[in-house]
């Protein structure tokens, strides 16, 4: 249900400013522990279980006017029991259940069609012409376009597709299209998009986000008690150049020193820093997840991993720019003297958590998620 309204209230925004809208992964690829772009996930529960929980914010949002649908490359036996069918291809699933149960009459998209997910076992083509006979409208990221629109008009010559299942999506795409306007073409000055997209209203809203977001774990008192005169550490772990957060703090904390330490930092280094950090009388650390495409464990080495659990031994402060399942793969922070989650790594946030160890802001984020047996779901103080 959390889901849902929440999914709710994000695309009516969108579609309300006329922008497509797709849910994904239908129908539901949360509970899974193989990652679609390698390898075909299996998906084994009961149609009463995905029927009530995988599939319950699908329905709520089809029934609120969800314009597209994303279907996941996801073996699900309970559902179409052909082995090795990603749900993507399967009939039973698109045109069965999304199409004709759940009366779904808008776009519906495949996956990445170059994902192992599906690929795996329907190479060379063959899975762009399942998926159109299954039910798709868009296929996304052929392997190769030439050759998949080749075997597409080779499976209608040979009756395995008819025209008519062709027709239903290209009436749906062209619906599609006057609904966002493009019937009445309207050209776009692109010399000034860069200031339209990062006008003022839309940086506000972006850092009103942010602030709602952080979420103190633990150490409401610590914080309170930070003193800006005293000999401060500011340290950022995982980043390879000084941070936003560092800037902000720096001036604030009129004592202080910056330190970097690299996601694969050497033994050294790391001891070095951390002797030095014997000399200060707080220590604030920011942990940093640097890549473009995040994932639920960080990409440090092992030796700065330890290196993080020593740092929260030191009485520190820390605050975590990531995937709040990162925290699961860093044993002993837990130890830190506060703990802040802030779930990505962007400017917005840096600055929500630096304003809230100055004082300036109050944490009122709730954890969505349970890491582990020290932080479950609804923990924030």
């Amino acid at each position: 249900f959390n889901v849902a309204a929440k999914g709710a209230a994000y695309m009516k925004g969108m579609q309300d400013a006329g922008i497509l809208v797709t849910l994904k992964h239908f129908p539901g690829h949360g509970d899974t522990d193989v990652d679609s772009h390698y390898d075909l996930p299996q998906l084994n529960f009961t149609p009463e279980r995905l029927d009530s929980l995988e599939m319950y914010p699908f329905k709520q949002l089809i029934n609120e006017g969800a314009s597209g649908v994303m279907v996941a490359h996801m073996n699900i036996p309970s559902l179409d029991p052909t082995k090795n069918l990603p749900s993507t291809l399967s009939k039973p699933i698109i045109t069965g259940i999304l199409k004709n149960q759940l009366g779904f009459k808008g776009l519906i998209f495949s996956d990445a069609m170059d994902m192992k997910g599906v690929v795996k076992y329907f190479p060379n083509g063959e899975a762009d012409v399942r998926a159109l006979i299954a039910g798709n409208d868009i296929l996304e990221l052929s392997q190769n376009s030439d050759r998949a629109i080749r075997l597409i008009r080779k499976s209608i010559r040979q009756n395995k597709l008819d025209w008519d299942r062709i027709n239903e999506s290209v009436r749906k795409v062209l619906a599609a299209k006057y609904w966002v306007g493009l019937n009445n073409r309207t050209d776009i000055p692109t010399d000034k998009i860069h200031d339209y997209l990062l006008r003022p209203e839309a940086l506000n809203l972006n850092q009103r986000l942010a602030d709602a977001a952080v979420t103190l774990l633990k150490g409401d008192d610590a914080i309170r008690q930070l003193d800006r005169g005293k000999r401060t550490a500011v340290v950022s772990v995982g980043s390879a150049e000084i941070t936003t957060f560092q800037n902000m703090l720096k001036p604030v904390f009129t004592n202080s020193t910056t330190f970097l330490l690299g996601k694969n930092a050497s033994t050294a280094d790391i001891q070095s820093m951390l002797q030095s950090l014997q000399q200060y009388d707080q220590i604030i650390v920011g942990i940093f997840d640097t890549r473009k495409r995040p994932g639920g464990n960080l990409d440090y080495s092992n030796d700065v991993k330890l290196a993080i659990a020593q740092l929260a031994k030191m009485n520190s402060i820390v605050s975590v720019f990531a995937n709040p399942y990162t925290i699961a793969g860093l044993p002993g922070i837990e130890e830190s003297k506060a703990l802040l989650v802030n779930y990505q790594n962007s400017p917005e946030l840096q600055n929500s958590s630096a304003r809230v160890l100055m004082g300036q802001l109050t944490p009122s984020g709730k954890l969505p998620v349970t890491i582990n047996s020290f932080f479950k779901n609804g923990d924030g103080l």
